[in-house]
């Protein structure tokens, strides 16, 4: 029972593991799939640029032959130049016979001699700028042989057909083309057959067709093409040492992400567990930040901050344990805490009457009458006015517009101001901001800051007023931080708040009644 109570506490830490191995051995081998077939089409490549290298260096071979023999400056197959063709094509190394032609005849050659009687050439294959090429012409000495036939200026060459076929590596094959650039015409000089057009062939990308990876490449000086291909099957086989470090590399790094994702798992659960032991001991505390009358300087009021200290010492920022709060469902709790220690510790100054405080509501407050049922309570048991206490949306929790009116109307029934806080940041827009029925907004910082800018949100200041007063709505400015940004606003319209460094960093409820005391202290 033990051992089945162990595995069930750290079942999802193994899920998690198994998880991340998983992800990251499938993200290792697409990426070495990918890297292997990048490595195949560019060995195919090269492989194909040596084809056809060697192609334009049999063309050279042929031109240097032609040249020979028609500069010979020996009679026309005289005995003389049957002996310098036979030496000719002794010493060269795809040459298998030279002849000479005239009139589609041939009349020697250095295998043949002399002939007794001409005899006529086969048609050719291809015919372009004087050259004439015979892919299989029959041989005049054994009738079950073709070569490969070229001839120019009537000089016939017998060249030997398996000379490039030389260059074959399996598991790589080729096909090997002559293409005439003036006809658009492609011949195959030999290699299997391939499904490419003659398009594909003369543009030289690389095609994946039926599984098999072709690469055609065509010469820039001759009318060699070739066709270099692999199986894709056969390109990944090349890839071992991919294929066996990438996966290991891949389980590695996913235990890595998935032991971060155990920790900020662990640490979430440790962080929501103290959030709610602090929430349940109330040792959440409240700082209030000054909002100050921009006419007279003075303090009116405050805005109560919930804050939280770990069990470690650490401040955590209020979005991270509101957020918390909120995926766990239980932000009211921290509203109601809030509420009751706000009004317990500022209740003597509230109870002066010209001073008031404003609370946080969220989305889930509103459709939670318990806060508000405490709100009246806590208000009636310390003899406190509801227009002492404002309430703050911010825009987020408006974005549900049915339960945003009705809550924010029951609110203002019982004697209370509702604020719109960040003003322009979310969802209530100046669209529908008058069926809200606010008293106030919150100009958000984010506007603040632009004043004296010169930027184009900067303008849009301007409106929100006018929109505002047109409205008769309240007017705190967040985020004021400098006395230019102060002036701006104490010009721009009477009966303004303020809110920011420049009058005073959130304090303790001690430390914010010494400062009421002292209300002309921004004057």
């Amino acid at each position: 029972m033990k051992f089945f109570s162990v595995a069930r506490r750290f079942l999802p830490e193994f899920g998690l593991l198994l998880c991340g191995i998983g992800l990251g051995v499938g993200l290792a081998y697409m990426i070495a799939h990918a890297i292997r077939l990048q490595e195949g089409r560019a060995e195919l490549k090269a492989y194909a640029q040596l084809l056809v290298e060697a192609g334009d260096e049999l063309g050279v071979e042929n031109n240097q032959a032609i040249d020979a023999v028609t500069h010979d400056n020996l009679p026309f197959c005289s005995e003389q130049e049957i002996a310098f063709m036979r030496d000719y094509v002794f010493h060269s190394p795809h040459i298998r016979d030279i002849g000479r032609t005239k009139g589609g005849m041939l009349y020697c050659s250095a295998g043949l001699g002399k002939l007794a009687q001409p005899k006529a050439t086969s048609a050719p294959d291809i015919a372009t700028g004087g050259l004439k090429l015979n892919l299989r012409a029959q041989s005049l000495i054994s009738a079950n042989t073709t070569w490969f036939v070229v001839e120019k200026y009537g000089v016939m060459l017998i060249l030997n057909p398996e000379a490039i076929q030389n260059f074959i590596e399996p598991p790589k094959y080729f096909s090997g083309f002559l293409f005439d650039r003036l006809s658009q015409s492609l011949k195959q000089t030999f290699g299997p057959a391939i499904p490419l057009t003659v398009d594909e062939v003369a543009e030289g990308e690389p095609i994946e067709r039926n599984g098999i990876l072709y690469q055609p490449l065509c010469s820039q000086t001759s009318m060699v093409c070739q066709v270099a291909a692999e199986s894709r099957e056969d390109v990944l086989a090349g890839g071992g040492y991919l294929f066996t470090g990438f996966p290991i590399g891949g389980a590695l790094l996913g235990i890595a992400l998935a032991w971060i994702a155990i920790l900020y798992y662990h640490r979430h659960r440790s962080m929501e567990h103290q959030l709610r032991r602090a929430i349940r001991n109330g040792t959440l505390t409240i700082a209030y930040q000054p909002v100050v009358n921009l006419d007279t300087g003075t303090i009116v009021g405050a805005e109560a901050l919930v804050r939280w200290v770990d069990r470690s010492g650490k401040t955590v920022k209020p979005d991270i344990f509101v957020s918390i709060a909120e995926e766990g469902g239980y932000v009211s709790d921290i509203t109601r805490l809030v509420l009751r220690k706000a009004i317990n510790e500022m209740a003597d100054l509230l109870a002066a009457g010209n001073f008031k405080i404003t609370l946080n509501i969220t989305a889930e407050d509103l459709r939670d009458r318990r806060t508000f049922d405490l709100l009246e309570q806590c208000m009636r048991s310390a003899g406190l006015s509801p227009a002492c206490i404002g309430l703050e949306l911010t825009e987020r929790s408006t974005s549900d517009q049915a339960v945003a009116i009705r809550a924010i109307s029951d609110l203002r029934l019982a004697g209370h101001r509702v604020y719109i806080d960040d003003f322009g940041t979310g969802y209530s827009s100046l669209s529908y901001l008058h069926r809200l029925s606010v008293d106030a907004i919150k100009i958000d910082q984010s506007f603040t800051q632009t004043v004296g800018t010169g930027a184009v949100t900067a303008t849009v200041v301007p409106l929100i007023l006018k929109m505002a007063y047109e409205l008769g709505l309240m007017v705190v400015v967040e985020g004021i931080e400098t006395s230019e940004q102060a002036e701006y606003f104490r010009k721009a319209g009477a009966g303004l708040l303020g809110q920011g460094y420049l009058y005073g960093k959130p304090v303790s409820a001690a430390q914010m009644k010494w400062l009421v005391l002292d209300r002309d202290r921004f004057n």
